[in-house]
């Protein structure tokens, strides 16, 4: 019996045949949920960014595997649901996990990475005319990380308007441990700083974002 110990891709779960708990059903709690934006608090190694990627794989319409990573889980039970969900959404997903830097110079010079691998991901957004010119220039910025501080807060919100432009659809966002910068900040006495950096990007992603299909949160601090 092969345990996935340290392993939090679900592709690499399924197609390596480790051992796992079955919580597929939880695609159809996410999707049905009247909740436009849904936080799930759980500590570390609870599985959190083991099932965002599980979201990520079954509703990615860009993601379709040769063979069906969920062909024999619970949730293929549901042939219509599989139908009318299974990878039809663009999906943007970003993990903050790793934001744990010593003063905030640092640990935003880390976001603005993070970010600029986020629109790397989505870099087929300059292939046609989806964005105007100056939107280019904006994208460009960041994709090579020397955008400005208000670019930088507003990039996930103006990449849901992109996507949403390019595929006639909104996408769903998947936040992995969006308070980690939080926390670590806190704790490295940077709090105030990283504490508007992150009530910014995430707030304008989140809020009144019409460009907004669903989003799914995860954290760890106890609420």
């Amino acid at each position: 019996m092969k345990l996935p110990i340290g392993i939090s891709d679900f592709k690499e779960l399924i197609k390596g045949e480790y051992q796992f708990t079955d919580k597929s059903l939880l695609l159809k709690e996410v999707i049905n949920d009247s909740a436009k934006v849904i936080l799930i608090t759980r500590p570390r190694r609870f599985g959190k960014t083991l099932n965002l990627s599980m979201l990520y794989y079954f509703l990615q319409q860009n993601n379709i595997e040769k063979e069906n990573l969920f062909e024999n889980l619970l949730i293929s039970e549901d042939q219509e649901f599989c139908k009318k969900h299974q990878n039809q959404y663009p999906v943007i997903f970003i993990s903050f996990k790793d934001i744990k830097q010593a003063n905030y110079n640092e640990a935003y010079g880390d976001v603005i990475g993070l970010i600029s691998d986020l629109y790397s991901q989505h870099r087929y957004l300059l292939d046609d005319n989806t964005l105007y010119k100056d939107e280019k220039a904006i994208f460009n910025s960041v994709l090579n990380q020397n955008a400005e501080l208000y670019n930088i807060k507003s990039a996930i919100k103006q990449l849901t308007i992109y996507i949403t432009r390019k595929f006639k659809k909104a996408p769903i966002i998947l936040i992995d441990e969006y308070d980690t910068p939080i926390q670590e900040a806190y704790l490295r006495s940077y709090y105030q700083e990283m504490m508007d950096l992150m009530r910014s990007i995430l707030g304008q992603a989140l809020k009144d974002n019409n460009c907004l299909e669903r989003a799914v949160i995860t954290g760890i601090t106890r609420v």
